[in-house]
């Protein structure tokens, strides 16, 4: 991609972003008056309105030099986005401690740990594939259609690839959430007329962690949507005169990662009962969807949700989740690819 080119890719992107503000169409929540709506079935209690979904990350399986350096990488950066997400991440000594009684679990199906060590969630990693080649392109020269003579020296040309492997299961049951497939690769080339293509040590291990990377930012989002904490309605507020505008108090706060512009999703638990078996399972109905505003605090955000239909279903308790983009804050989506975005200045 030339520079010109990236430009405008970047010109672009900046443009669809700065259309994306809510500062317009978001009703100020000084004029806007707390509306008494009903209780959900199911809300929560005090108790579960201060719980926080821990996550034990155990540490990457692997098999060889160069699935080590594709490890250290990848858990550094899955350990950060699910913090990002509002997770509360297990240390990562004691994850190292509970390995092998998960990987037990994992087989039979029943975590026996209790107690402070516990967690919520088990997410398990393996490192299939990290790879390194390279192919060797000698000297050329051509002409263009113009009659200028262009010359392209002698080069090597290296891809790393990695794959990982990612499971996850609730505790304490190993009740399995998702599997998901993470890959990612990164290329880089050198003028040369070695057409061994020799590589440093240092410039290998940077391809399998620039390809580990990308396998996170881009694959993230699968397991992330399926990790979401569940965050709750307490209020809302509606401007007199507009019934297709309606702000709600959600416990979605800065700490936990909410960002202005944020889509999230409002869902009501409802208590099922299997006819055959008689047993009962809570579901989460989807409601509808919002827009977190600017209004974001230590303690909560306001969620700006449109139509009146849609806002007067909603009901102290109900439940709110992040809905995340697939690709991560700091990049654009191009291509089928996630990109770092741009400077313009």
């Amino acid at each position: 991609m030339t520079t010109k080119q990236k430009f405008a890719v970047a010109a672009l992107a900046a443009s669809l972003l700065a259309g994306c503000g809510l500062n317009g169409g978001a009703p100020q929540v000084s004029s806007a008056a707390v509306v008494n709506i009903p209780m959900a079935p199911m809300a929560p209690t005090a108790d579960e309105l201060k719980q926080e979904q821990k996550v034990v990350l155990l540490p990457f399986e692997m098999s060889e030099q160069l699935h080590a350096i594709a490890a250290a990488n990848g858990y550094a950066s899955l350990e950060q986005a699910l913090l990002k997400a509002g997770n509360t991440v297990i240390e990562r000594d004691i994850a190292a401690k509970m390995r092998s009684e998960l990987l037990v679990a994992e087989k039979t199906g029943k975590y026996r740990t209790s107690g402070l060590q516990a967690a919520d969630i088990a997410v398990m990693v393996k490192v299939v594939n990290a790879d390194l080649s390279s192919s060797f392109s000698e000297r050329r020269s051509w002409t263009d259609k113009d009659g200028e003579r262009h010359t392209s020296p002698a080069e090597c040309d290296f891809k790393g690839k990695t794959k990982m492997h990612v499971r996850a299961y609730r505790l304490p049951d190993m009740i399995p959430i998702g599997t998901y497939d993470f890959e990612g690769s990164a290329t880089s080339s050198t003028e040369t007329n070695n057409s061994n293509c020799p590589i440093s040590t240092a410039s290998a291990e940077g391809l399998i962690a620039g390809a580990t990377n990308t396998a996170i930012v881009e694959n993230q989002f699968k397991l992330l949507n399926e990790l979401v904490p569940p965050y709750y309605v307490i209020e809302r507020r509606q401007v007199p005169g507009d019934q297709n505008k309606a702000l709600f108090r959600t416990t979605l706060s800065s700490i936990k990662g909410a960002k202005e512009g944020m889509k999230v999703n409002f869902y009501r638990r409802e208590m099922r009962t299997n006819p055959l078996t008689k047993e009962q399972t809570v579901e989460e109905v989807l409601l509808t969807s919002g827009e977190v505003t600017n209004t974001i605090d230590g303690n909560g955000s306001y969620v700006l949700v449109k139509k009146a239909d849609e806002i007067n279903k909603l009901m102290l308790g109900d439940v709110v989740k992040i809905e995340h983009d697939r690709c991560p804050e700091g990049y654009y989506s191009l291509l089928g690819s996630c990109h770092k975005s741009m400077t313009l200045f």
